[in-house]
């Protein structure tokens, strides 16, 4: 039994090894699988994109690291989804023509879009300052105070801004959860610029028409009141009507021309132009008027000098420039008609347009006056015109200037107007010049065309 017994032990210690073993070995190997489920679970946690455990036992283990590898698969797609929507959320909030601004329920801003970085000229990180240092602008900050306070609330203001201030109109709502507000605001300046623009259409529109009907309808009733019998009074009555009918006429057909032009029925047929012989044209058709005020009219234009031009177009541009010059020049002035090659803003190296000059010796506009010369209707202080001599009955029908600016846009030209030492105007047009293949083709000279106003 000795060797026996000596056996068994052996045996046993040999068994009790193997079971050491491979206890040790499993439990290594089940230490490696928890590791590595703890490392794919904390890198998931911290927001990195996550391996999947390659267990595939049908064990506990191997059902745990099943259910972690569907739910990172999930959570991967949930992430994707919500960076997606991000994206989205973050294009349409940068593409906004409106600006946007989020404030939190301490009054600073969570979101800012671009728009709102540009209208409030904004410098450095907006996120995290409050509203009153992105804008200080009290109506503003009332807004969202009110907007805080869980009310809806718009109002319209001016955001300070260069050359002029900028007119918004400001919405303030609160947040769902209460926790903040959310203001949009909306540009309406050049919408009440034309608004102020069509107040002042329609006021002037009746003014002018009120004079030269009332006169009309006074002198008609005269004469049936019996002035139809005295040849003399009857004769002065009936020019005072025929007068103020032309003038009724020269209002509607600038409206009806305005009209066409903005709405791009006015037919345009750029063609080759000699500026020197249109400018000639244009003081000869004038000649009366400049000889009744003893105004010398001086030419000062290239004999070589070409534009790309509708020739009745360029016609009327002339003589509206020159008439308007003629009218507001003190007997005894200079009125000067001058074009020469110019450069235009964007490609100084590329002489590509000819401007007009229409140079007057008068009184000049006052520098307020030069941004809205040219709309519909708007007339500067009765001084120039009395310094001119112009009155209102004999004036323009305030068309003039605004048909000149609408033609030239026409032909891709542009209109301004500057102030000359030591006094007077200089209006001018640039256009485009002819091509240099069309320098030897024949030129128009077409005739006068009637006047559109």
């Amino acid at each position: 039994m000795g060797p026996l017994r000596v056996a068994i032990f052996v045996g046993a210690g040999i068994g009790v090894l193997l079971a050491l073993f491979m206890s040790g070995l499993a439990a290594h190997l089940m230490a490696r699988t928890v590791r590595d489920l703890v490392d794919k679970a904390r890198a998931v946690a911290a927001g990195e994109r996550a391996g999947r455990l390659s267990v595939h036992t049908g064990d506990e283990l191997g059902g745990l690291a099943g259910s972690f590898n569907r739910l990172a698969d999930a959570l991967e797609g949930v992430v994707s989804t919500l960076a997606a929507e991000r994206d989205r959320f973050q294009a349409v909030l940068e593409s906004m023509r409106e600006a946007v601004i989020a404030l939190d329920a301490g009054c600073q801003a969570t979101l800012v879009n671009r728009t709102a970085v540009d209208w409030l000229r904004l410098r450095g990180e907006a996120v995290g300052r409050t509203l009153l240092e992105l804008a200080r602008v009290p109506g503003l900050q009332q807004l969202a105070d009110r907007a805080l306070d869980g009310q809806t609330a718009s109002a319209e203001l001016d955001l300070p801004g260069r050359p002029a201030p900028r007119r918004v109109l400001a919405h303030a709502a609160p947040l769902s959860s209460g926790r903040g507000c959310i203001l949009v605001l909306y540009d309406v300046t050049e919408i009440r610029r034309l608004e102020r623009i069509r107040r002042d259409f329609v006021a002037n529109v009746s003014h002018e028409l009120r004079t030269p009907v009332s006169i009309v309808r006074a002198n008609a009733e005269t004469l049936l009141d019996g002035a139809l019998d005295d040849p003399g009074s009857a004769r002065r009555f009936v020019d005072g009507i025929h007068r103020n009918a032309e003038r009724l006429t020269r209002l509607i057909g600038g409206l009806l021309d305005i009209s066409r032009l903005e709405a791009g029925k006015y037919a345009i047929a750029p063609v080759a132009i000699d500026l020197r012989r249109a400018a000639l044209r244009t003081a000869s058709a004038l000649g009366s008027l400049a000889e009744d005020k003893h105004i010398q009219v001086a030419i000062d234009v290239p004999a070589d000098l070409r534009a790309m031009a509708d020739p009745q177009a360029l016609d009327q541009i002339l003589t509206n420039l020159v008439a308007n010059a003629l009218k507001y020049t003190p007997a005894g002035g200079h009125v000067v008609i001058a074009a020469h090659r110019a450069a235009p803003a964007d490609a100084p190296d590329a002489a590509t347009l000819v401007r007009i000059d229409v140079v007057d010796d008068g009184p000049g506009l006052d520098p307020r006056h030069r941004p809205r010369i040219f709309e519909r209707f708007y007339r500067v202080d009765d001084g120039r015109a009395r310094a001119g001599g112009a009155s209102h009955e004999t004036g323009g029908t305030g068309l003039g200037l605004a048909i000149v600016k609408h033609l030239a846009e026409a032909m891709d030209g542009e209109v301004g107007v500057e102030a000359v030492t030591p006094h007077g105007s200089r209006f001018w047009v640039a256009l485009p010049s002819a091509p240099v293949t069309d320098l030897h083709a024949p030129v128009t000279d077409a005739a006068l065309s009637p006047p559109f106003s």
